[in-house]
């Protein structure tokens, strides 16, 4: 059983060319953080996930923002750090999933930020503890 997901991020490709976008840090909203600990606790798949102050740090060449409320096919792998119920132990997971996205939110005007991201029609590919 897992209680908490700290330090993710998520390496992000095109969900048509397979092309890569980039490398984002950010933050869950706390439904969102609670929708991953019920699908790795019960299996219990998100229909959607809200990531908040979407910093992406690793940017393809080929880097093009989205525009903001379009939705975008994406393929991904979060990384994260969920903490274990029984021992408080970090426990480093992998969860690969295609979604739909949109770009909520850019009011600083930077290229690299987005104040909030949702996905939505998310399909979990794997799940695994990596080590």
């Amino acid at each position: 059983m897992y209680t908490k997901i700290t330090n993710p991020s998520i390496v992000i490709f095109d969900g048509k060319t397979d092309e890569l976008i980039g490398t984002a840090t950010f933050k869950f909203t706390d439904e969102s953080e609670k929708a991953l600990i019920n699908l790795l606790n019960y299996n219990v798949q998100p229909s959607s996930l809200t990531l908040l102050d979407v910093d992406l740090y690793k940017p393809s060449p080929n880097y093009i923002p989205p525009i903001p409320y379009r939705s975008y096919a994406r393929k991904g792998t979060i990384y994260a750090l969920f903490t274990d119920a029984y021992t408080g132990a970090l426990v480093p997971i992998e969860i690969q999933l295609t979604y739909n996205t949109r770009a909520r939110g850019n009011t600083t005007g930077n290229l690299y930020h987005f104040e909030s991201v949702e996905f939505g029609d998310i399909d979990i590919n794997s799940v695994k503890v990596i080590y």
